[in-house]
């Protein structure tokens, strides 16, 4: 497997909350029974109070996440859900919204919102739902609650992998819409939107640390690999990003997030073997195992983390502090046959960072200091990496085979002592690397 990692080198749970359910119709045969069009419930006094002695100190988020799982784990019974009037309230502190479409084309939707101790859910769901659809919305049920409760920390924590593996021959796509504000006059909203079908999975997250962005292009299938092969790929990549975060002085809590939306879009295999082609099971291209060996196994992807920018130094607005890293795969494959074939992957990334550092031996005075104690560095990066694979084949012979990568550095640094400027220097630095491949595929 080629990574831009490699270029370093060149360059050196709490139980269910109780609620107010409102009864089923009188008479109303228990074989009808089916999520209703508009299913609404409301905690009234003495379900949160219930909730309160079951769920102790947990958060009103964190009682969302068991009301939401369980209404979701109710597909599975066909339980009767409480049907009333009306619509989750305008203003809430924590908002989520599960929307799934099944493979037939019903809709089933659940909101959940929290304002103070006032909880509220509310479903709405086609009729004529599936056994199988049925199963499929229940089989979301921990992933939703593991989404919530990776939010509702002090750090962040982003969980999409229950809800990444959702059911894809009877759900056609999910979409997750989450808001979540933690107590206290100042706190921020964490905000996510995931979206995942059989063609493409994204997911944008933005709060007071910064915005993050992925998506996975999941329509070349011929390029995919064997889970162990995307795992390894997947913890290459990781380590490349605490590389780029150690290099930019990037808030870990942020790469954090980072690395857990990455790692949870990217593992989109669910085959452990090769069929004789060298290819996953049931995928349609017949790369052979030598072409694999070679390729990262990922899924095409596009990823990047922006940092919200910070002025430590009042004394200077034009110093801003910031983080921002993308990266980036993509494919292309060509070819009429298996004997007359072409593949090209690159891999890209690029990393932009500016921040302060304080000065040994000068007091480490911080830069936010009063101006005639201020010594410091000003430090701005601009780095950029690519690696670029190719394999073409003629008459069933491979013709070329070769890895091109690159790497493009660039550190800027301004030194203060005293608040004034001493010195102004650039380290620059560039390699790239071809190699032919081809004899070493030959052994």
């Amino acid at each position: 497997m080629t990574s831009i990692s490699a270029l370093s080198s060149i360059a050196r749970q709490q139980p269910a909350a109780a609620y107010a359910a409102v009864p089923p119709a009188s008479g109303a045969p228990a074989s009808a029974a089916r999520p209703g069009p508009s299913s609404i419930v409301q905690l009234s006094p003495e379900g949160l109070a219930a909730a309160r002695a079951q769920a102790g100190a947990a958060t009103p988020a964190a009682r969302l996440a068991d009301i939401g799982a369980a209404r979701l784990s109710g597909f599975r019974t066909g339980a009767v859900l409480p049907v009333a009037s009306g619509q989750l309230p305008g203003q809430a502190d924590n908002r989520f919204t599960l929307s799934i479409v099944t493979d037939s084309g019903k809709r089933v939707e659940l909101g959940l919102a929290s304002r103070g101790d006032r909880l509220s859910v509310r479903v709405d769901a086609d009729e004529g739902l599936s056994i199988d659809e049925r199963e499929a919305l229940a089989g979301l049920a921990q992933g939703f609650q593991d989404v919530i409760g990776g939010m509702d920390r002090d750090h962040p924590q982003i969980r999409l992998d229950g809800l990444a593996q959702f059911d894809s021959r009877f759900l056609r796509s999910v979409d997750l819409h989450a808001e979540l504000t933690p107590p206290g006059p100042a706190a921020e909203t964490q905000k996510l939107d995931l979206h995942l079908d059989a063609g493409q999975r994204k997911v944008a997250i933005d709060g007071p640390a910064g915005k993050i962005d992925v998506a996975v292009d999941m329509s070349k299938l011929e390029t995919l690999g064997t889970r162990k092969q995307q795992a390894r790929a997947i913890d290459s990549y990781l380590k490349q990003f605490d590389e780029a975060a150690a290099r930019g002085h990037a808030d870990s809590r942020l790469i954090g997030m980072f690395k857990d939306a990455f790692a949870s879009m990217s593992a989109t295999s669910a085959s452990d073997e090769l069929d004789e082609t060298g290819i996953t099971l049931g995928r349609p291209r017949a790369w052979s195992a030598q072409d694999r060996a070679l390729l990262t196994g990922l899924a095409d992807f596009s990823a990047n983390v922006t940092q919200a920018p910070g002025w430590s130094n009042p004394a200077r607005r034009d110093e801003a502090d910031g983080f921002q890293y993308e990266v980036s795969q993509a494919s292309r494959t060509g070819g009429r046959s298996r004997a007359e074939r072409s593949l090209e992957q690159v891999q890209k990334s690029h990393l932009r960072a500016q921040f302060h550092v304080g000065l040994e031996g000068e007091g480490q005075a911080k830069p936010g200091a009063r101006l005639p104690a201020q010594n410091y560095d000003y430090h701005e990066i601009d780095d950029a990496a690519s690696s670029a694979l190719r394999l073409a084949y003629k008459d069933g012979q491979l013709r070329q085979a070769s890895l091109e990568q690159s790497l493009s550095q660039s550190e800027r640094i301004r030194k203060y002592v005293l608040g004034k400027l001493q010195s102004h220097r650039t380290l620059p630095a560039h390699t790239q690397v071809t190699r032919d491949l081809l004899a070493s595929l030959a052994h």
